[in-house]
């Protein structure tokens, strides 16, 4: 790699890390993707892999000597805000130019999606103010729940039994493809004079709820698919019995509480405008994988 001209991407297995390699690869851009295990990179031009633990500041040096721009993502583990943390450390040591974080739009106590006391928010809080006085140029996205979230339990009820099980109510929210996030990140790491010290709400371009989500379902499968809502309760139950983590099941719980009190359907314009197109919508993300929902 030649001196600062190559981008480290750090969550780079993930969903959203996959995507963005896709657009950085497809431009041409030299990219260092860092993964735990090598034995899930994916080969695609311009892009290396390196082997690292964000846990383990050491093994982070080689991941940004002479990087110029860094995307900044990781699982919610019990050491995120310490693992972020070791990240920025180093990208500040080794004179990274910008970092691009991926945060959550519970975050900001302005946010009209702002979840007080939610594991996630807290922990999103935490690292942001740690980048924001690291002195390293920054920006932040904080999307406002995922499509792709769709592709797991949803997914299989609506196969198995033509139903949608959520706690939400009649509630909307305007869910994001996780594309469109890519895609963003991918603008911004090659081009981020404009972007610098900036926070963007990311969201699709619509705000749906589950009846909703059944019908464009239905339209696009050529049966009825029926939205089942569900009591915090009943919710807990099906989570807890199929094994989702505690700490998870009430973040979940969190955000649909925010969306069944109907604090979740603002529209952001941050996606048009910095690609210049429009968000992907739910209709078009349920053409994408309709095999999964057939």
């Amino acid at each position: 790699m030649e001196n600062n001209t190559y981008i480290t991407v750090f969550g780079a297995t993930g969903k959203i890390g996959i995507e963005l390699l896709r657009f950085l690869s497809a431009a041409g851009v030299k990219t260092l993707a860092v993964t735990r295990d090598k034995n899930k990179a994916v080969n695609m031009p311009f892009v290396d892999w390196a082997e690292a633990d964000m846990a383990n500041k050491e093994s982070l040096y080689k991941t940004m000597d002479d990087a110029k721009a860094v995307f900044l993502l990781s699982g919610h583990s019990s050491n995120f805000v310490i693992e972020q943390g070791n990240v920025i450390e180093v990208a500040k040591e080794q004179g990274v130019g910008h970092i691009v974080k991926l945060s959550s739009g519970a975050v900001d106590k302005n946010s009209p999606f702002y979840i007080p006391g939610s594991f996630i928010a807290k922990v999103h809080e935490e690292v942001e103010t740690i980048l924001k006085s690291s002195g390293v140029s920054w920006t932040l996205l904080q999307p406002n729940g995922f499509m792709q979230n769709w592709l797991g339990e949803l997914a299989q009820t609506v196969k198995q039994e033509r139903k949608i099980y959520e706690a939400t109510g009649e509630g909307k929210r305007a869910y994001v493809d996780l594309c469109d996030i890519a895609e963003v990140a991918f603008r911004i790491l090659i081009n981020p004079e404009q972007h610098v010290g900036k926070a963007y709400l990311l969201t699709g371009n619509q705000a749906v709820n589950f009846k909703e989500i059944a019908a464009i379902i239905s339209d696009e499968i050529g049966e009825d698919v029926e939205f089942i809502p569900l009591s915090p309760e009943e919710a807990w139950q099906r989570m807890e019995k199929k094994g989702v983590p505690e700490m998870a099941i009430q973040s979940i719980l969190a955000y649909a509480e925010a969306q069944r009190n109907n604090k979740a359907a603002y529209v952001s314009s941050a996606v048009k405008n910095i690609l210049n197109k429009p968000a992907r919508t739910v209709k078009t993300f349920v053409k994408d994988h309709i095999d999964l929902f057939r």
